[in-house]
């Protein structure tokens, strides 16, 4: 995969698919991208509410019979996407948190 204007060149991908019909990417991302996606994150779990009443740190756990293990340095896109179906009011909030001007 290659970032659109980017001196970047080919970036480490994986893309995977799940017997629940699940299909994603795994990415790696230049550090300053990584950064500011993962702040942005940050004030959307403080806004939106996670699937099933669970925090989306839960959510996106893995847990099997032996042990749960938070997943950690990922950025979750469909919480990211969701950022879209925000009202404007909650959008400035997370705008103004990430010090972004309009």
């Amino acid at each position: 995969m290659c970032l659109p204007d980017s001196d970047v060149g080919q970036i480490p991908t994986v893309m995977f698919g799940t017997i629940n019909g699940v299909i994603g990417v795994i990415a790696s991302l230049p550090n300053e991208q990584y950064v500011f996606l993962e702040k942005f994150q940050s004030n959307l779990r403080k806004v939106i509410k996670g699937v099933g009443g669970l925090n989306h740190e839960q959510w996106r756990s893995f847990k099997n019979e032996k042990k749960t293990v938070d997943a950690r340095n990922f950025l979750d896109g469909d919480l990211i996407e969701s950022f879209l179906d925000l009202n404007r009011s909650k959008m400035d909030d997370i705008s103004k948190a990430m010090d972004v001007r309009e």
